[in-house]
């Protein structure tokens, strides 16, 4: 052999033989590891027999004793397990051997551990093999699991023990046919301890960028909660480890001024909590909190912050700057209150939301305004709302349901019903009944009756499709509703033998058969039923006759609108009449010699046109 080989040939390594072993120890899991690696064999192939156990105690710090059987029973009580200074150990002295499976015995199944440790459960899966089984044997098993896991065990047993005498039972009558949880240890959970603190509700957008003017609130709503502090308690886990708790930290009950006209005060021992008797808008005026339903302020901008939310809180505002080269909103503010009254103007990408809207001034162009009902000055944003009453249209947008504005200088507007007193020029309005001018002065404008616009888009065949779909429903349901009641009268009499039967016996502290008791609850649900798919019903045919309304406004309306001027029109501007069915576009473009007259559509051999009428009839002339 050469040099390089006997430098380079590797050492054969000798397999030892398995001896087993008596150990003494604290930790079983070491010792098993050390074995395995000893003997180069899994620790899942290593058994262990638990051959003495040894219980030694600290009492308030001083040395470790071994207890003796009061001494077990003392561990047991809470004065000795709440006591941090007092420890718990145990030592064992186990026999390290090889797994054997048995053909008869063998326990499959899950540890199921919390976080803290305080509470252990074994899951035994229905798979195991219990042919073989003994309490004793299975106490022990169960105890082997416990020390695998760093539990200690003989302590707290009593869960234990009762369990495996449940399954005993339960075996002598059957097979396991599902998992079957074995309680293997039950410790104290900790108390945690609860820092005093106090939570403004109110003030549910303080994380906002923009800082908050006003914080609306609702009646009922929680406002301030302040959080009492309480010492928390330690616990003890099934390691037997005492587990600690956070202290208390310093923490005053601050004393919270209030108006207790609109502030409820409510007192336990954990909380004292404060809650809105109003709706309206939470503010602190000489160090008290009160509850008000009207804001004025000069005006809104990014000193002052945002109103959010007060839309829905019965909150009126009321922005007092009307100096006409000052914004009383100012550029990009938010405004959401339930009445807002703007004495000036509101500001480029300003946002105004409400149900009540009176603006004093001019909305820049690239405002947002929604309302239910807006009165403004001169508009050149954009609205949306039910009523818009406009003093100057400048160039500006308007959704609504019905629309009155004094001077019209172009712009937009769509509406179902439209009214100018003076028309001027470059205006396109789209209606879906009417569109009345009092003084046309000028040309360019677009006049136009269009359903398809002003109802956005709707489809007249999906609107025809779904009233077939409700219509067959009524149809299934008005079969079963009269079964049902067929069914409820031919049994009604009986329900109501079977029930005098029942009070009579409730009286005279009898029982009632069972059979009974199942026919007057199928009675009770039966009728519940029908009560159910009668409402259904009702619902359906509402439903039904909104769309057949729906569709009736969407075919018809067209042919009784009108566009009226009641003055003489003046040549170039456009009438335009945009059907649905058939879907074409109808238009007309004025002259300036039609005199005072209005336009609608009439049929002519199934032809529509658009014909002159009287301003005071719908007679064509």
């Amino acid at each position: 052999m050469g040099l390089f080989d006997k430098f380079f040939k590797k050492e054969e390594k000798k397999e030892i033989e398995f001896q087993e072993e008596i150990i003494i120890t604290e930790n079983v899991n070491n010792e098993l590891l050390k074995v395995s690696k000893k003997y180069d064999i899994p620790v899942s192939n290593l058994d262990f027999d638990i051959l003495k156990t040894k219980t030694y105690i600290s009492i308030d710090g001083e040395e470790f004793v071994e207890a003796d059987y009061q001494t077990l029973e003392l561990i047991k009580t809470e004065k000795f397990l709440l006591n941090p200074q007092n420890k718990i150990k145990q030592v064992y002295e186990i026999k390290i051997k090889k797994y054997k499976p048995s053909l008869h015995f063998e326990i499959i199944g899950k540890m199921k551990l919390n976080k803290l440790f305080t509470k252990a459960e074994f899951i035994l899966s229905p798979s195991s093999v219990l042919e073989d089984f003994n309490e004793m044997k299975f106490y022990e098993e169960m105890n082997k699991k416990k020390l695998r896991n760093s539990l200690l065990i003989e302590i707290f047993d009593k869960e234990l023990q009762e369990d495996i005498s449940k399954l005993y039972q339960k075996l002598l009558v059957s097979k396991l046919e599902e998992p079957f949880v074995i309680r293997l240890c039950r410790g104290i959970d900790p108390i945690p301890t609860i820092q005093g603190k106090i939570i403004f509700h109110f003030k549910k957008n303080k994380e906002t960028i923009k800082k908050e003017l006003i914080y609306p609130v609702k009646e009922n709503e929680l406002l301030i909660e302040i959080i009492k502090p309480k010492e928390g308690r330690g616990g003890r886990n099934c390691k037997g480890e005492y587990i600690e708790v956070e202290k208390p930290k310093d923490f005053e009950i601050p004393k919270i001024e209030f108006d207790d006209s609109t502030i409820r005060k409510e007192e336990n021992e954990e909380k004292i909590l404060f809650f809105a008797k109003k709706s309206g808008y939470i503010v602190k005026e000489d160090g008290k909190f009160i509850i008000k339903d009207k804001l004025e302020i000069q005006k809104i901008n990014i000193k002052t912050g945002d109103v959010k939310n007060a839309d829905e809180s019965e909150v009126k505002m009321e922005i007092k700057e009307s100096n006409y080269l000052e914004e009383a909103i100012g550029d990009g503010m938010i405004v959401e209150a339930q009445e807002v009254v703007v004495r000036g103007n509101v500001g480029n990408k300003s946002k105004v939301k409400s149900k009540k809207l009176e603006i004093h001034g001019k909305t820049h162009k690239n405002s947002i305004l929604i309302s239910e009902i807006a009165k403004i000055n001169t508009h050149r944003g954009k609205l949306k709302a039910k009523e818009a009453e406009i003093n100057i249209l400048e160039s500006g947008f308007v959704k609504a349901n019905k629309v009155k504005v004094k001077d019209a200088i172009g712009g937009e507007i769509i509406a179902k019903e439209v009214e100018i007193e003076n028309l001027r020029s470059h205006l396109k309005v789209y209606a879906l009944k009417e569109i009345r001018i009092k003084n046309l002065l000028g040309d360019e404008n677009l006049l136009c009756i269009s359903p398809k616009k002003v109802l956005d888009e709707i489809d007249i065949e999906k609107l025809q499709e779904k009233l077939k779909e409700i219509e067959h429903h009524i149809d299934i349901l008005k079969r079963e509703l009269k079964k049902r009641k067929e069914i409820i009268e031919k049994n009604k009499q009986t329900y109501e033998d079977l029930k005098m039967l029942y009070l009579e016996n409730k009286k005279a502290n009898r029982k009632t058969s069972p059979s009974v008791i199942m026919k007057l609850k199928e009675f009770k649900l039966l009728n519940e039923k029908f009560n159910e798919l009668r409402e259904k019903f009702e619902n359906l045919k509402i439903k039904r006759e909104e769309v057949v309304e729906e569709i009736d406004i969407l075919q018809n309306s067209i042919y009784n609108s009108k566009i009226i001027s009641f003055t003489p029109w003046k040549a170039y501007n456009r009438i335009e009449f945009d059907l649905l069915e058939p879907p074409i576009k109808l238009t007309y473009d004025t002259k300036g010699d039609e005199g005072i007259c209005g336009f609608k559509l009439k049929f002519f051999d199934d032809t529509p046109k658009i014909v002159k009428i009287k301003v005071d009839n719908d007679s064509s002339s």
